[in-house]
């Protein structure tokens, strides 16, 4: 069972997964640098014994930087990626093998050279500065064991020659490493500054669509967007066959509020009673502000009856309000008239009849809810 779950890549951890990604592009590097080697043990460059000891070598670091990166211990360290230590062996492995290159030993450093360009784009200019310097620390110690254990294999003159050329091609590459390193800095702070400003963008164009379809004042649906919406549950009322039915929404005495309390509190009830409706109901519902103090619950796939019930408990949840910040005595009731649209009538003539119904709930004592039916009505009372 384990072995199956064992991915090459981590689940879940896009960061370890680009550094893997990267490793396995050092891991080809190291293939057509193989190649190379290959070339070379066929030419007598290297015996059988020299090719196998890089092999091996190749094969246990590769796989030693493979699992620490996999098993997630790299993130401990200031350089998850590994960039300089991966970097530092293989030019170990480079300088074994120009140890043991005879005549060939000058075109390994073009391979060293070239194992650069994996830092080039990844180092800071004192990260390549360390590298440049343990590059050159290495070729010497490369000299001077050659001078010591394989005198003829040496010319002092030209190895100094190839150090100094060296040394001139490091720096050169520490100045372009700073350099690229610089863009870098500059292009990730510029994508910040861009995923910002795409952000802010975002918030602001979710805000002018709010403020297309939205009430200021509550942040329910607006007169306009509510229109269009039942116009569009009305169409699929014809269709389907489905019903549906529209609550007509009024604050009881709302004027008085005002006029006792003031506008500011006019409006905070306003807000409060919205929220409440609004929490009433359903997902698949929809709420919105007509005007004043007059809002509309639009209640889909629901016939007259559960209507009815819906609307109780919301009165009911309105009717416990209180508004401390207002007046400790300050009470508000709604009261709500309720019609079913009828398949193949205009949502209009469903307005008309909530409407009515809402008058009836005014006209026989406010906080009740009415039913407004073909032929018929149902009120319930207040408790």
């Amino acid at each position: 069972m384990a072995a199956h779950s064992f991915g090459i890549y981590p689940r879940n951890d896009p960061e370890q997964e680009l550094r893997l990604k990267r490793f396995f592009l050092g891991i080809a590097a190291y293939l057509m640098n193989s190649v190379f080697v290959l070339v070379c043990w066929r030419m007598g460059y290297f015996s059988t014994t020299i090719v196998t000891r890089y092999a091996a070598l190749m094969v246990t670091l590769n796989l030693m930087f493979y699992c620490i990166i996999r098993s997630g211990l790299n993130k401990r360290l200031a350089d998850p990626s590994l960039t300089f230590p991966q970097m530092a062996a293989a030019t170990l492995v480079v300088f074994n093998l120009m140890y043991f290159s005879g005549d060939a030993r000058n075109t390994y450093l073009v391979l060293l050279l070239s194992m650069l360009l994996f830092g080039l784009f990844r180092f800071k200019t004192r990260d390549f500065a360390y590298l440049a310097l343990f590059i050159l620390c290495g070729y010497t110690v490369l000299i001077a064991l050659l001078l010591r254990q394989r005198p003829d294999d040496v010319v002092l003159k030209v190895e100094i020659l190839q150090w100094m050329a060296l040394l001139v091609t490091l720096a050169q590459f520490t100045f372009l490493a700073g350099y690229i390193g610089r863009l870098r800095h500059k292009v990730h702070v510029n994508n910040q500054e861009l995923a910002k400003r795409n952000m802010e963008l975002e918030v602001a164009l979710q805000r002018i669509s709010d403020m297309a379809i939205r009430d200021e004042l509550t942040g329910v649906y607006n007169r306009r967007y509510l229109m269009e919406r039942i116009a569009e549950e009305a169409q699929r009322c014809l269709r389907n066959g489905s019903v549906f039915c529209i609550c007509m929404v009024d604050i009881d005495l709302f004027k008085q509020i005002n006029d006792t309390y003031g506008h500011p509190a006019g409006d905070a009830v306003l807000r409060s009673v919205a929220a409440t409706v609004a929490g009433s109901m359903r997902q698949t519902d929809f709420f919105g502000r007509i005007g004043g103090e007059e809002f509309v619950m639009v209640l889909t796939d629901t016939l007259s009856e559960g209507a009815l019930i819906t609307a109780e408990r919301t009165r009911k949840k309105v009717e416990r309000l209180t508004f401390p910040d207002i007046g400790a005595e300050l009470r508000v009731t709604i009261s709500i008239g309720i019609a079913e649209h009828v398949r193949r009538t205009e949502p209009a003539a469903t307005f008309k009849k909530a409407d009515d119904a809402l008058y009836r709930a005014k006209e026989s004592g406010r906080n009740r809810c009415v039913v407004e039916q073909a032929g018929h009505q149902h009120d319930s009372l207040s408790a």
